[in-house]
């Protein structure tokens, strides 16, 4: 490889480590402005709540954030991502953890969800964005901010058969948030998230 190739791959790397970066603060931080300008105005995300286009999920994030009560947060903390770069696309995967500061029946819990990004990019008009996002799930945990005043048959009536079990207690807090889960999850070591990969490899090629 030339110093000139080099150096061009090391900078697109480089702004898309950057983009998946930034999506996760401007997501946390309710700045939507910039949260749009990760996306291409044809992108679709495939999270634990949503199937759609970015447009949808942004617009949508936006009037969950405005009924946030309060002392209820979330973060999402981003990894370095492993970035596979083609002319101008672009395949890459990071983990995630999501943090959740919420109110459950009147208790504070904090749950956190393992989660891995699988982004197909592409660089328009010099501009790296994601065109296509889908989370797949490791797994998720669930606990009392305060033990003291939760009742102690609180887990044992939680209704979680219906979820998969590698985003139970996410699903179950979509559901007590008044948002329906996504049907279409996809979990860790299955056959959905080997078909992933292959399609981040199709996508590479095909540049």
């Amino acid at each position: 490889m030339s110093n000139n190739n080099l150096l061009t791959l090391t900078e697109d790397e480089h702004q898309i480590a950057s983009l998946l970066i930034r999506w996760g603060h401007a997501r946390d931080s309710d700045d939507w402005e910039t949260l749009a300008t990760c996306f291409h105005d044809d992108a679709t995300i495939h999270i634990s709540w949503i199937s759609g286009s970015a447009k949808d999920y942004i617009a949508r994030s936006r009037a969950i954030a405005a009924a946030r009560k309060s002392g209820e947060h979330a973060k999402h903390l981003i990894s370095g991502p492993w970035i596979r770069v083609n002319r101008d696309r672009a395949f890459s995967r990071c983990h995630a953890n999501l943090y959740v500061r919420t109110t459950i029946t009147g208790h504070e819990f904090d749950l956190q969800s393992w989660i891995r990004f699988f982004d197909l990019l592409e660089k328009r008009n010099s501009v790296w964005r994601i065109v296509k996002r889908t989370a797949v799930y490791e797994k998720d945990r669930l606990e009392p901010v305060d033990p003291r005043g939760v009742p102690k048959d609180f887990f044992d009536n939680m209704e979680l058969a219906a979820f998969p079990a590698s985003a139970k207690f996410l699903c179950y807090w979509q559901l007590c948030s008044g948002r329906s889960p996504s049907t279409d999850i996809i979990s860790v070591y299955s056959d959905e998230e080997r078909a992933l990969r292959e399609q981040g490899e199709v996508w590479l090629k095909n540049a």
